[in-house]
């Protein structure tokens, strides 16, 4: 089991790396669709600490008394079909009745684990792993307001309270506790039912788009943006590289006068409507799941999103700066198929000494200059 707290007690979010879990409740699937192979209880042992999850109601038959569940569902929203259903039988809540939105999925999406098995897998794995913690991010959901319910109610004594920004929140802070993260439009569907940072439900904002940086927010801040066209019909390298570009774009942006406790979420996946999610996954990772050395990695498009948040006057290349390029790896990397593999690289991440750093990266600007002077004695 990968262990975080041994980085240091003190560390705060901000200074750490750690793996995430890309629509961590889809373990099903088809190949197009399905982007995990463990359930939570195992991602979590795997080394996963931030979970991506996007909740809507199904109903378990065609039945019209069948009851309504809270399941993980990967499709695109915005093709999705909802509908408003009064008195319903609701499964999850002891079969009360209750008003929910109920979801029907577009060709190509599917619905995974139910939300509260997920949370009971988070639970035990705190109830055995004491020092550690877990990051439930809820994101493009339906029936916030049942959501926030669930996890108040399920996650009980695990459940993080408090107020303030969770990017500098220790590692202390944190031991033994699940973080449930809403976005904003989350949080205004449940302002009116007295759900705020300190009844467990926190904050999420992304800064990609502008936005500055307070200690003050109850919540995590960050910068970083998954996904690229689900309709892409490029070949599986060409939509790896426009992922990488889009990677590199993003965290170019948020490296423009950043406060540095913003936390970088890089996306190192290739989900998308055509071809299969793990055959893509196993490309970018190589055989072994796990680029040849960090020049690997680099070289792929991850040393670009710690580049990009440097600031202007930082040479990657200079072993003087080293511990500054270590500082400013991207805090969150978010992964399709997690596993031990890919969970012990990442945390290694952390340790990795600030001079394999600055050897990756001037083996990668070797390499580019080499290329640079192939092609211009071409012409």
């Amino acid at each position: 089991m990968i262990n975080y707290y041994q980085l240091g007690g003190n560390k705060r979010l901000c200074d750490i790396v750690v793996a995430g879990s890309h629509d961590a409740g889809i373990t099903s699937g088809g190949a197009n669709e399905q982007t995990q192979n463990l359930d939570i209880f195992d991602q979590a042992r795997a080394g996963v600490r931030v979970f991506d999850l996007r909740i809507a109601a199904t109903k378990t038959s065609s039945s019209s008394s069948a009851p309504v569940h809270l399941k993980a569902f990967h499709a695109d929203p915005k093709l999705m079909f909802n509908r408003d259903k009064t008195g319903k039988n609701l499964g999850d809540f002891n079969n009360r009745q209750g008003n929910v939105t109920t979801t029907k999925l577009p060709l190509g999406g599917t619905f995974g684990m139910g939300l509260p098995d997920m949370l009971d897998q988070a639970c035990d794995f705190l109830k055995y792993n004491t020092t550690e913690f877990l990051i439930l991010k809820f994101d493009k959901c339906k029936n916030w307001p049942l959501i926030a319910e669930i996890c108040v109610s399920k996650l009980g004594s695990y459940l993080y309270t408090g107020t303030g920004s969770l990017n500098e929140k220790t590692l202390d802070d944190l031991k033994q506790k699940v973080v449930v993260l809403f976005t904003q439009a989350g949080l205004d569907a449940v302002s009116g039912q007295g759900h705020t940072s300190a009844t467990g439900i926190w904050g999420c904002k992304s800064l990609t788009k502008g936005g500055s940086y307070s200690s003050t927010y109850d919540g995590l801040q960050y910068i970083g943006k998954g996904g690229t066209n689900p309709l892409d019909g490029k070949s599986d390298m060409g939509k790896i590289a426009a992922n990488i570009a889009k990677q590199g774009k993003l965290m170019r942006l948020g490296a423009r006068g950043t406060d540095p406790e913003v936390m970088g979420m890089l996306y190192w996946t290739t989900t998308g409507l055509k071809r299969s999610i793990q055959d893509r996954d196993r490309t970018m990772w190589g055989p072994n799941k796990q680029p040849s050395l960090l020049a690997q990695l680099w070289e792929d498009g991850f040393g670009e999103a710690i580049e990009e948040r440097l600031p202007v006057h930082m040479s990657p290349t200079a072993y003087a700066t080293g511990a500054v390029l270590k500082a400013f790896m991207p805090n969150i990397v978010m992964v399709d198929f997690a596993d031990i593999q890919k969970g012990t690289f990442i945390h290694g991440l952390n340790t990795t000494a600030t001079t394999m750093l600055t050897d990756a990266a001037r083996k990668i600007a070797a390499a580019r200059q080499s290329k640079r002077g192939a092609l211009k004695g071409l012409f």
